[in-house]
């Protein structure tokens, strides 16, 4: 049964009455309270037994808890049982040796409780097993073996992680709080790798990241993980999970038993960050009672960082915790600590903690990279981007440079300065005009792909992008006159060129939709790059950047009718492709670029030049690359998302003879499966959003060919719908625009069918 706020708070107040009541008298008033509702029963049941369990769990960590099952010396399989380390709510974990010789390692071993009948319960257990056997990471801990025991429990065997809780080991080893940053982005990495292997831990707290003496992360404990499926849209929350979570580190959406995805994890990540760099946590609970935090959490606002360190505070378990006490641990003078957690540190914090998922960082790798800007000085992204804040930046990054940090706040207010003047000045005041040339480069670089890139894909962000990427182009146009032979800047303008002309009118992008000045950007990068390539043959990276370029180039004249032009494009991408991948030193990006480029050159040869069983030919090669790619272990989400593209793209030519519709069908299901789980990934991507409303769109066409109407209407609606929602929160943006119109004109014609 689902847990909707109104059942919660009924199972609440139960709960309130019976914890103020004689043990002797509990069992009457649950009866009559919980009479013919035997599910409220089992959940006020479990919430009195975490009640009594839980102890100090707020601050002190529980004692190893006696040996209910098995007793040191025990065997299980081939472990011989050194001593009890643990204890869950769906079995116990034992410290072991192995006794069959094969190696004297010792290890962890988890096993579910005997009699474990509750079959949510096993298949929780089964699911970590799962998930751990697919997990290979250096800060994760590995499974190593598993089985079953002779009365019939499952077990696995884990690395046995001789550590201490990540905030315990920060406050004994006295590190700073970039030490402490650098640390916590390891742990961001072992997350955001169980993220991207569909996996949501949803029990993130110091007591399951442990760190060795070496200073080593070890993530631990995936007993309540989630895998993530798209198409499972009951967000996996079940009233039991209630109970076994620890209140204190879950999500807003967790405690209300909503829908759980990898913004959880990134919210509790959110709680262990603060309690790294401040010694508090984000709310202020009154008591240590579950109900209490759980309350808390779910209706009161985070605390500021910079301002709850000064405050003087007793925890539930009568623990002081004093600025001076905080300072001393984190190597900082007090009246310093507030200072350094004020602005971009508050601002991270708070942004990873909002109680709405859709509002914290799409990732967590977007949360690591705030922090690795941080540390590097560089502007966050979570903070409103105003002139002052990234001026003030640039000055911090750059203090013995105040010539050249005043050049960037003019440049960034607007002004394009004038810099190959500069470099034509005296001798005595060439070096201050190299400094001002080098940091306006930097400047340019900086709006070209870190803004831009943090902008791209955001609902809205079509305008910005243009300017953006428009006073970048203006700054490296001034530069590049006087840059002479220096390739690397040359580089830099032909990116800049591409990215103008993706905002201007590329057809697969966010656009403003004019083809022609992109054209004229694309064909100014290609000049570039081509003059590059031809005198210096053997650089490989000036022959990668012409790859996206010649495909740019094509699809652009795909959409203006000039199919000749646009197979010469596709032709030169796949040739280029060939050699790159065939060349000593070929890279795993050099082989996923080889795959694109038969999809690309198949799907048009099928449609295009009407060689429908060649293009077939290639799009199926293309495919059977992308699947050995997956195995070299390419980039997950560019991955999901060529191969969504690839399916679809096949399945389109195989729609050219009814003969293929079955296999077609097949093809448009997968791909919208695979767009599904890049949604899942990052829900608020516009490119990923459009992804999957095209595939609801390009499955109904099928169906509706194949005569299933009803489903056919129904996704054609729904495919309006999504981009209608994308088209009005970003209006400037003609693709958006485009989508619309074509959704309508199929929904019309589909409805005028008898």
């Amino acid at each position: 049964m689902s847990m909707t706020p109104e059942r919660w708070r009924h199972i609440k107040d139960i709960f309130d009455a019976l914890v103020e009541m004689p043990e002797s008298e509990r069992a009457d008033y649950l009866t009559v309270a919980c009479q013919g509702d035997p599910d409220a029963r089992y959940e006020v049941e479990s919430l009195l037994a975490a009640n009594d369990d839980a102890g100090d769990f707020i601050d002190v960590a529980p004692a190893p808890p006696e040996d209910k099952e098995y007793s040191t010396g025990f065997s299980i399989g081939p472990y011989r049982i050194v001593q009890v380390i643990g204890e869950g709510g769906m079995g116990m974990v034992y410290q072991a040796v192995r006794v069959d010789d094969l190696y004297r390692k010792l290890v962890a071993v988890k096993v579910a409780r005997r009699g474990f009948n509750d079959s949510a319960a096993m298949r929780r257990f089964e699911t970590e097993r799962h998930i751990l056997a697919h997990l290979e990471h250096p800060n994760i801990a590995r499974l190593l073996d598993g089985g079953t025991t002779a009365a019939g429990q499952p077990y696995f065997v884990m690395d046995f992680i001789a550590g201490t809780p990540i905030d315990e080991y920060c406050d004994t080893h006295k590190l700073d709080l970039r030490a402490r940053l650098r640390l916590f982005l390891t742990v961001c990495s072992a997350v955001q790798y169980a993220h991207q292997n569909f996996v949501v831990h949803r029990d993130i707290k110091p007591q399951n990241i442990l760190v060795t003496e070496d200073g080593s992360i070890r993530l631990l404990d995936f007993g309540i993980a989630k895998l993530m499926d798209p198409e499972d849209d009951s967000g996996g929350g079940t009233t039991s999970l209630v109970q076994m979570m620890t209140p204190e580190y879950a999500s807003p959406e967790q405690l209300l038993n909503e829908a759980v995805t990898t913004a959880s994890d990134t919210y509790s990540l959110g709680v262990l960050l603060y309690i790294l760099l401040t010694g508090h946590r984000p709310f202020l609970f009154k008591s240590r009672m579950p109900r209490e935090i759980w309350d808390t959490i779910r209706e009161a606002e985070p605390r500021r960082p910079s301002a709850v360190v000064a405050l003087p505070e007793r925890t539930a378990t009568g623990r002081d915790i004093t600025l001076d006490l905080v300072s001393v641990a984190r190597a900082i003078r007090p009246g310093r600590l507030a200072r350094e957690l004020a602005g971009d540190l508050d601002t991270i914090l708070l942004m990873a903690l909002r109680r709405e998922p859709q509002r914290r960082y799409s990732s967590v790798e977007k949360l690591a990279s705030d922090i690795e800007r941080y540390l590097s000085g560089q502007p966050v992204l979570a903070r409103e981007d105003t002139l002052s804040y990234r001026t003030g930046k640039f000055v911090r990054r750059h203090k013995g440079a105040v010539s050249a940090a005043a050049l960037a706040v003019l440049a960034l207010s607007g002004g394009i300065i004038a810099t190959s003047w500069e470099a034509r000045i005296a001798m005595r005041e060439r070096a201050r005009a190299e400094r001002r040339f080098n940091e306006v480069r930097k400047v340019a670089n900086s709006l070209l792909f870190d803004v831009h890139d943090a902008i791209r894909n955001l609902p809205g962000s079509t305008p910005a992008r243009q300017l953006i990427l428009t006073r970048a182009l203006e700054f490296l146009d001034n530069l590049a006159k006087d840059s002479g032979d220096d390739r690397q800047l040359q580089r830099e303008l032909a990116a800049a060129f591409e990215r103008v002309g993706d905002v201007q009118g590329q057809a697969r992008e966010s656009n403003l939709g004019d083809p022609k000045a992109a054209l004229a950007s694309y064909k100014k990068a290609l000049a570039i790059r081509e003059r590059l390539v031809a005198t210096a043959p053997n650089d490989a990276d000036a022959r990668r950047d012409l790859v996206p370029n010649y495909g740019k180039l094509s699809d652009l004249l795909w959409d203006a009718g000039d199919s000749a032009g646009s197979m010469e494009y596709s032709q030169r991408l796949l040739r280029l492709a060939e050699a790159l991948a065939a060349a000593p030193g070929a890279t795993t990006a050099d082989s996923l670029r080889l795959a694109t480029s038969y999809l690309d050159y198949g799907y048009k040869l099928g449609l295009v030049a009407g060689d429908r069983a060649k293009g077939l030919e290639a799009c199926r090669q293309a495919l059977r690359m992308f699947d050995g790619l997956k195995s070299a272990g390419a980039p997950d989400k560019r991955l999901l998302r060529v191969q969504s593209i690839a399916l679809d793209r096949t399945a389109e030519l195989l729609e050219k003879d009814a003969a293929g519709f079955a296999e077609a069908l097949a093809q448009r299901q997968n791909a919208l499966a695979l767009k599904r789980k890049l949604l899942a990934l990052e829900p608020v991507n516009t490119d990923y959003r459009r992804l999957v409303a095209w595939g609801i769109f390009d499955l109904a066409s099928l169906l509706s060919k194949t005569g299933d109407r009803k489903q056919a209407m129904e996704g054609y609606v729904a495919a309006l719908e999504s981009f209608r929602q994308l088209s009005a929160e970003d209006p400037a943006n003609a693709q958006f625009r485009k989508d619309v119109a074509s959704a309508e004109e199929a929904l019309k014609h589909a409805r005028a069918r008898p």
